[in-house]
């Protein structure tokens, strides 16, 4: 039992990065010696100017600056209960593109990052190269990001993003259609519309198939509006709504944003026994090297091929999401990695 108290300090609640970085370890953590009191801060970081003040447009640097102003105080109290731990565990930076108060957190500080986060702007990366400077340690949800920040002088852990094995499991099917599934957050549905066409093309060749799009935003994909269901996303409804699909699908870019991902959709769906239809790149890529889970695409017709093929052989696409589910409980499940974040966070006492 190490006794460490540490204070974290979070993008808020629902955030993704949040919940799967850092809030779910907090009860874990706890059982290995090391306690954590969060901070969530009242205006969301990633809260924007309003664009009307009742039924009059508003804009303007002095309402930019307000807002700016806000998200600053909600994180004031906790940069102040950073003082009374013996470890600050700040995930991102405090707010996004900018350096604030985080020259005033108490050190050590353990800087969590799992989105190339230096790539979004100027401002960002000025942000990130000093956390990299006045970290004690970066922990960097995969190689890529943890290049990077080794790069600009940081001190480097890789500690990958987990997933709860309890919660996202495989589920008896009772039959029905051949259900095609995605889930994720409004901005990564650039993502899913890019792969439309060949979705398109297995819908029209399987009068039988669903799309299902789990999020808490739609866009139009071009698609039959009778063959997509879409399913408003919530923690409560999440797990369930992935181990309702047949194959899961992670369709990212190319680019060095997509090496930055952490594959988090794809070990959603190996908890749950899903086999995966994936682009083969960064942390995705590594996955698929490290077993029999899923299935490579890159092209349209490497989509439309693994896709029909999994359809047709359903006994390779179990044995996918029996191994998915394998290698989840072996390497990503969320005790695993919170014994790896308990040594990370000892070892810099």
């Amino acid at each position: 039992m190490s006794g460490l108290r540490v204070q974290a300090l979070v993008s808020g609640r629902l955030a993704a990065s949040s919940r799967f970085r850092v809030l779910q370890h907090v009860a874990p953590l706890a059982e290995l010696g090391i306690e954590v009191r969060v901070s969530v801060p009242r205006v969301s970081k990633y809260a924007a100017a309003p664009a009307t003040w009742g039924r009059r447009p508003v804009v303007g640097p002095v309402l930019e600056a307000a807002v700016t102003s806000a998200k600053v105080a909600a994180r004031v109290p906790g940069a102040a209960r950073s003082w009374t731990a013996g470890l600050t565990w700040l995930e991102r930076e405090l707010l996004p593109g900018h350096r604030s108060l985080e020259p005033f957190l108490h050190r050590p500080v353990l800087f969590d990052v799992d989105d190339a986060i230096w790539l979004l702007s100027p401002g960002h990366e000025r942000a990130a190269r000093a956390m990299a400077r006045q970290a004690a340690c970066v922990v960097a949800g995969n190689d890529f990001l943890a290049e990077w920040f080794s790069a600009a002088g940081a001190r480097v852990e890789r500690v990958w993003t987990a997933v709860d094995t309890e919660r996202f499991r495989p589920a008896a099917r009772p039959g029905g259609p051949f259900v095609i599934g995605w889930t994720g957050s409004g901005p990564s549905l650039r993502y899913l519309h890019a792969v439309a066409p060949a979705i398109g093309r297995v819908l029209a060749a399987l009068p039988e198939a669903r799309l299902a799009v789990v999020s808490d935003t739609f866009i139009p994909l071009g698609l039959p509006e009778e063959r997509v269901d879409l399913v408003p996303w919530s923690p409560a409804t999440e797990a369930s709504a992935v181990a309702g699909f047949d194959v899961g699908l992670m369709p990212l870019g190319t680019g060095m944003w997509a090496r930055g991902k952490c594959a988090f959709k794809m070990l959603q769906y190996m908890a749950c026994g899903v086999p995966s239809v994936v682009t083969p790149v960064g942390m995705n890529a590594e996955i698929l090297g490290m077993g029999e889970v899923g299935v490579a695409a890159s092209a349209e017709d490497d989509w439309v091929e693994a896709l029909l093929a999994l359809q047709r052989d359903r006994d390779r696409a179990a044995a996918l999401g029996r191994a998915g589910r394998a290698l989840a409980e072996r390497c990503f499940a969320v005790p695993v990695v919170a014994r790896r974040l308990a040594d990370v966070m000892t070892g810099i006492r």
